[in-house]
């Protein structure tokens, strides 16, 4: 996979249409057509330029409202009355009712909940990473015969089959409708159902659900393993029907799907003191950019700062840890996206979406579209109905 933050022509206009809504007291209220008559534009040629970035007025002011909510509670300030007129509500008991729907809690609360001891509850993270166990035999070996090149499907099933839990589990997922035809063995699940590749993602992916299984929610640590394990098969759906440039590292890129929000096992950890910070924030947004700032925010560790802590620990291969480094870098605004970062983000939010059952999902059939993703809502009801659902 490429550099996500390969340099890329800056996206004036995409950042003068954030600076519109930011200068408006009224963001919810400022339409298309105001924004590019004030830019002198027709609405034509403000479209255009706007898909040319790959995105559209809608998502923008989507994305600046959901920000603009979470952001705001944040800080002491502004009073929540001020925010539910800026957010396009009559009143404050009408936003409240909105915010509760969604995050299972009142604005106020929120705003207690994000505003406590950043660094400590850092340290505290840290601190429960450190304590994982080290990883099954059967997963360390799987990651050195393939880091040194010589992992080929009669040594990944030599390694399996010696442990029945995991062949159980790699057997299991090899039989799901989204994957043809049923395995009778361990060796056709592998070599003609999942691949190697997928196989030893799993592992890890596995190794790390029964070190943490004890100490989160049953109903986290299922949704979204469920989701994460499904991923490679996501990505393959989707490449069958992009027109655009692809992921330059393939393999990577799969870790990417894989591996990059197993951080929100540690986030979610019952010894922390953040508990419902965590559950309420997944619960209500929606977006992987605006939970990875609220988190730096207020616990001083992003989603995928804490999949890279976890993948630390277990000492896997430093490309993933850049890569998950750079798409924080993106999230929090310290670096510009290019169009792998963009493909990335959209497939990460369709796993976070999904593990978090988060029904909107509209945005993100239109951001595929525009990235060259052709039919994308037929590849997510696929995905859910053969796949999430088998």
């Amino acid at each position: 996979m490429g550099n996500f933050v390969d340099q890329q022509p800056s996206l004036v206009l995409t950042e003068i249409v954030v600076r519109l809504l930011a200068e408006s007291s009224v963001p919810a209220a400022l339409t298309i057509e105001q924004c590019a008559q004030s830019l002198s534009m027709s609405m034509t040629s403000f479209r255009r330029k706007l898909a040319q970035e790959e995105t559209s007025y809608k998502l923008i002011q989507q994305k600046y409202l959901n920000e603009l909510c979470v952001k705001a509670l944040l800080t002491e300030k502004p009073k929540i009355e001020a925010l539910a007129i800026s957010l396009g509500y009559s009143e404050r008991a009408t936003f409240e009712r909105a915010f509760r729907q969604k995050f299972g809690i009142t604005p106020s609360r929120f705003r207690e909940l994000s505003l406590n001891h950043g660094a400590q509850r850092r340290q505290n993270l840290i601190a429960i990473a450190n304590d994982l166990p080290p990883m099954p035999d059967s997963c360390a070996k799987l990651l050195a015969e393939s880091d040194s090149g010589t992992l080929d499907l009669a040594c990944a099933v030599a390694i399996i089959e010696k442990d029945p839990v995991f062949s159980g589990r790699v057997i299991g997922l090899a039989s799901k409708a989204i994957y043809g035809k049923t395995p009778t063995d361990l060796r056709e699940a592998i070599g003609r159902n999942l691949g190697i590749t997928t196989v030893v993602n799993l592992a890890v992916l596995y190794a790390v659900k029964d070190a943490l299984q004890h100490h989160v929610d049953p109903m986290i640590i299922e949704r979204y393993c469920q989701a994460f394990e499904l991923a490679p098969k996501l990505m393959q759906l989707t490449r069958k029907q992009t027109t655009s440039a692809w992921f330059a590292d393939h393999a990577l890129a799969e870790q990417m799907l894989v591996f990059g929000l197993l951080g929100i096992f540690l986030l979610a950890h019952q010894s922390t003191e953040h508990q419902a910070l965590i559950v309420h924030s997944v619960s209500g947004i929606d977006d992987l950019s605006t939970l990875n700032h609220h988190l730096q925010q207020s616990l001083s560790l992003s989603l995928f700062g804490a999949s890279s802590l976890l993948l630390s620990i277990w000492h896997l291969d430093a490309g993933i840890i850049k890569q998950l480094n750079q798409l924080e870098q993106i999230c929090l605004s310290k670096s510009k996206a290019s169009h792998e970062s963009k493909l990335m983000m959209l497939l990460l939010n369709c796993l976070y979406r999904i593990a978090a059952e988060h029904q909107g999902v509209d945005d993100l059939f239109e951001k595929a579209e525009l990235l060259g993703i052709e039919g994308f809502e037929t590849i997510y009801q696929e995905f859910i109905n053969q796949g999430c659902a088998a």
